[in-house]
């Protein structure tokens, strides 16, 4: 008998034992799809995952982790939409549209001048706003995908509420009213204490304000009496940029986004623009976390750059954010101390309502 058909009638049982264990996994973890299988888990981690799940969840999330242990690293390649100027924002617009399936959509009437006269006000925009390029693209993509509301995480002055309610009412084709809920943890704006989070929807939007609902002082938690599971197709998240508190919020909002729903993050080039000044010798005023940048450069599903900000797309199975979750907070934390340990606890609690 020929050399290379013994070969291959000896690799036959190896062969066949291969598959069926490849079947077996299937049949076991149905839900594992060949993209998530790319977010690797190491074993420590998952046991620790393992050792902090409440008694009646450890079956569930053992057998939804196991899958990860072998799988290789991977993090998804972004497209981009950087829409730079306003005399960009039509043609971006487009391009965006297209990518979130929407081919041939254009700006409603009014969308153009309005962006126009709060660039026009740039000199006075309060410190720690959204820049022209963030808002261009926020703009954009609620004006797409023109969700019945928006929630946002991070309030600050409201000015990025107000630009999220400008897209909203512009896409207002009957009488039902969009509106936003914002979230903050302070009850006082953190720029100036002097004035409440939010004092700029009134002071410079009041046409906006009947439509913003300001929650303060509050965390994301909040967002579980604020929408039903599966209800939301967008929430911006802006507020501490601390690694590992974008990803919490970002857990603590996803079981109330629909699957394939967006999620927006703001400063996702914060770290390399601190980076960067350091190299000059000089500082952020805003100092240098790194969170947001790390969630959005990690992300491996489906994601959209827009320079400082950028979208992620939840996977049609959210379970899958687990693995992803714990592969992260392996990373060191920019948070220290006691409150780094309840934030890791709080982390690990939020898994529940993925799972």
């Amino acid at each position: 008998m020929p050399i290379g058909v013994m070969k291959e009638l000896l690799h036959l049982p190896r062969d066949w034992s291969r598959k069926m264990r490849r079947a077996g996994r299937r049949r076991l973890f149905p839900e594992l799809d060949r993209h998530e299988a790319s977010l690797k888990l190491p074993l420590a981690v998952l046991l620790d995952a393992i050792y902090r799940a409440s008694p009646g969840s450890r079956v569930k999330l053992f057998r939804r982790l196991l899958p990860y242990l072998r799988a290789a690293d991977s993090s998804a390649t972004a497209e981009t939409c950087h829409i730079e100027s306003l005399a960009d924002f039509a043609s971006g617009y487009a391009r965006l549209a297209t990518m979130l399936g929407r081919a041939g959509k254009i700006p409603p009437p009014g969308e153009i001048e309005f962006l126009r006269t709060i660039v026009d006000r740039s000199s006075t925009q309060h410190p720690g706003t959204i820049a022209s390029d963030d808002y261009f693209f926020l703009t954009a993509l609620v004006s797409i995908l023109a969700p019945e509301r928006v929630v946002e995480v991070g309030t600050l002055t409201g000015f990025s509420a107000a630009i999220i309610a400008a897209a909203l009412r512009r896409q207002c084709t009957d009488d039902a009213v969009k509106w936003v809920d914002t979230i903050d943890l302070a009850a006082d704006c953190f720029i100036d204490q002097t004035r409440p989070t939010g004092f700029e929807i009134a002071e410079s939007f009041p046409e906006l304000a009947p439509v913003i609902r300001i929650h303060t002082p509050q965390d994301s938690t909040l967002v579980s009496k604020l929408a039903t599971p599966d209800e939301l197709e967008i929430v911006f998240i802006d507020a501490d940029h601390q690694h590992p508190l974008p990803l919490l919020d970002l857990l603590r909002v996803a079981p109330y986004i629909r699957p394939g729903g967006w999620v927006v993050l703001h400063d996702i080039q914060l770290g390399t623009k601190a980076r960067e000044a350091n190299s000059r010798d000089e500082t952020l005023r805003w100092g240098a976390a790194e969170g947001a940048e790390l969630l959005f450069e990690s992300w491996p599903f489906r994601k959209i750059g827009g320079g400082n900000i950028g979208a992620i797309q939840l996977p049609n199975d959210k379970s899958a954010l687990v693995a992803f979750a714990l592969r992260l907070m392996s990373l060191p934390y920019e948070i220290k101390g006691s409150r780094a340990e309840a934030i890791h606890r709080a982390l690990h609690r939020s898994f529940a309502a993925l799972l």
